[in-house]
């Protein structure tokens, strides 16, 4: 069955709160990214984290770390990414998460040369994520990544295909990219799936509210989820200056969940 999470704070004060409200609310995990602030993030955080979650018996729906060149040609930044990348891949096996996300790392040279960049740095992380049952996925146009299209990953599919996708609908058509088409194409590599809302005026975002209030196609996007038996995480990110924040991100979550829940059978 599909399951529903959102993205949680990383402020620990605050946390106990997020989980309060997903247990309450009918869901059943929760999300946590990190960017630069990754450098700062230590094991006792986690285990904290961890501790949490299992006291309100909410899983951790997913790990992201975002905006590390893991693939760069610079020694130095490499080396400060790839530190990173082995620090989460430990902390995401604490946290006992389901899905490990990151970029895929940028370089010169198109494709082909970030598919050859990306298979001298991941293959083997990747292989032990899946030996402590957590699968990988590569988030598109997202925290320093060649990813920018079905092309870009079709052709890490062809050399990774356990690697999944993270797909955020919205960020896809914040760039002119179709989003539907990964969903018929290529459903099952889609590992998790972010609710966020777009409302579009005068070609551009002009509010990011809850799901159902906006203009991206959740019905679409289910019919080819069930055409597909796809059950995994859909994790909801609150976003944005309004409902982002105080008391308008509880209403979305609690907007977002009752528009989604028509469409889980």
């Amino acid at each position: 069955m599909i399951k529903m999470g959102f993205i949680a704070t990383n402020d620990l004060d605050k946390l106990a709160c997020d989980c309060r409200f997903a247990a309450d609310n009918g869901y059943s995990g929760l999300e946590f990214n990190y960017w630069a602030n990754a450098a700062d993030l230590t094991i006792e955080a986690v285990k904290a984290q961890k501790a949490i979650l299992d006291a309100y018996c909410l899983e951790c729906s997913s790990l992201g770390l975002w905006g590390w060149n893991h693939t760069s040609p610079d020694a130095a930044e490499q080396g400060a990414a790839l530190a990173q990348l082995d620090k989460f891949i430990e902390f995401a096996k604490v946290l006992d998460t389901k899905l490990f996300m990151t970029g895929g790392g940028t370089v010169e040279g198109g494709y082909d040369a970030n598919v050859a960049a990306w298979l001298k740095v991941f293959p083997e992380r990747v292989a032990g994520l899946e030996a402590a049952g957590i699968r990988t996925a590569m988030y598109a146009v997202h925290g320093n990544s060649f990813l920018d299209s079905m092309e870009a990953f079709e052709k890490l599919w062809a050399v990774a295909p356990n690697v999944g996708m993270k797909i955020d609908p919205a960020n896809l058509k914040a760039r002119n990219i179709e989003y539907l088409p990964f969903l018929r194409d290529h459903c099952k590599m889609m590992y998790e799936i972010h609710i966020k809302e777009h409302v579009y005026m005068d070609g551009k975002v002009a509010s990011q509210p809850a799901a159902g209030m906006g203009d991206i196609e959740w019905g679409k996007i289910f019919a080819f989820l069930y055409e597909n038996d796809w059950n995994d995480y859909m994790v909801v990110e609150p976003h944005g200056p309004l409902w982002g924040r105080g008391e308008l991100r509880w209403k979305m979550l609690k907007l977002t969940m009752r528009y989604i829940s028509q469409f889980i059978a």
